[in-house]
């Protein structure tokens, strides 16, 4: 007997649409991507986040800095168009105490003149996670 889909199943798939669009492209031609976008569309993200959401996405190769903060700004996006969408209980506050940490270390990565890649890619992580939290919030 098939299982029966769970309620948060909806959420889950929003959740790995940025994850989704990566990984498309890669692997696929630009065309492809497009539906992902159009479902960003419908679930009505404003076309700024959508850009954001397209630029963190540059191929390989792109500065990991500049992902960085593209994702922030993606963030900022999320919690300027989509709080009054936003549960009561989304954590607009710590978000934005994150996004406070996560832009004071890439200047502080940016000023030295080596860059630590350990510590570029644990701000990688810290963005990644404030992202897809921000990013699940806002698709529930």
């Amino acid at each position: 007997m098939p299982k029966a889909k769970k309620p948060g199943n909806v959420v889950k798939t929003g959740a790995n649409v940025v994850n989704i669009i990566a990984t498309l492209a890669q692997l696929v031609p630009p065309e492809m991507t497009q539906s992902a976008f159009t479902w960003l569309q419908q679930q009505h993200f404003s076309d700024k986040f959508i850009d954001l959401v397209k630029k963190v996405h540059l191929p390989e190769g792109s500065d990991p800095l500049e992902r960085i903060g593209y994702q922030c700004d993606a963030v900022e996006e999320i919690i300027e168009t989509q709080s009054a969408e936003l549960s009561e209980d989304a954590p607009i506050g710590q978000w934005r105490g994150e996004l406070d940490k996560i832009r004071r270390g890439l200047d502080l990565i940016d000023k030295d003149p080596q860059k630590d890649r350990k510590k570029i890619k644990a701000l990688r992580h810290r963005a990644d996670s404030l992202f897809n939290s921000a990013f699940s919030a806002a698709v529930k």
